[in-house]
């Protein structure tokens, strides 16, 4: 089922999300659907529980490489209670945007390697090295889950920018052609 997702101005986005208990009753399954149908309708590549409203250790991604090369052409993961061991490589900085910062997209360095440490949607336990796009969207997920996000990393031409279109944003003075809370 399709999801709201929250806005920036919402505090929830600021809230630092916690583990997931392996054997809680929450229906972990429903949930990653849900996530996955959210993230599509709002033509997202990445979406965190935060994002609608549940503050818990996952986060789900899914890019279709279709027009870029890269070794893999559909990456799609279920990353739950992450947890960044390394970041390495250079720093990059490319253009990023946020489902719960509509219509708006920024210059953010964040570095191209990365080593995280998660749970599948079996539970099974994984330690993998990401770079490229993988491992920006990971990071991006990934500090949503910290209370973090890609607009905390702007430098101050950028901040001043986008400082209009943020404020509309969080007075709800836009339209999205998704769900939203």
């Amino acid at each position: 089922m399709i999801q709201p997702i929250i806005l920036y101005g919402d505090p929830l986005l600021r809230v630092k999300s916690k583990d997931i208990e392996r054997y809680s009753r929450f229906n972990l399954k429903q949930f990653i659907d849900d996530m996955f149908e959210t993230m599509h309708k709002a033509n997202g590549i990445g979406l965190s529980a935060i994002q609608i409203g549940v503050p818990l250790n996952i986060f789900v991604i899914e890019i279709n490489y279709d027009d870029i090369e890269e070794d893999d052409s559909h990456f799609k993961k279920v990353f739950i209670n992450p947890n960044i061991k390394e970041f390495s490589g250079e720093k990059i900085k490319l253009s990023e945007g946020c489902l719960s910062i509509p219509q708006i997209s920024a210059q953010v360095e964040r570095y191209d390697k990365i080593k995280i440490e998660w749970f599948d949607e079996n539970w099974d336990k994984h330690e993998e090295e990401f770079s490229g796009l993988n491992s920006r969207a990971i990071q991006h997920e990934y500090d949503h889950l910290q209370g973090k996000l890609f607009i905390d990393k702007l430098d101050t031409m950028w901040e001043k920018v986008l400082e209009e279109p943020i404020d509309l944003i969080k007075n709800r003075k836009i339209q999205v052609p998704y769900l939203i809370k």
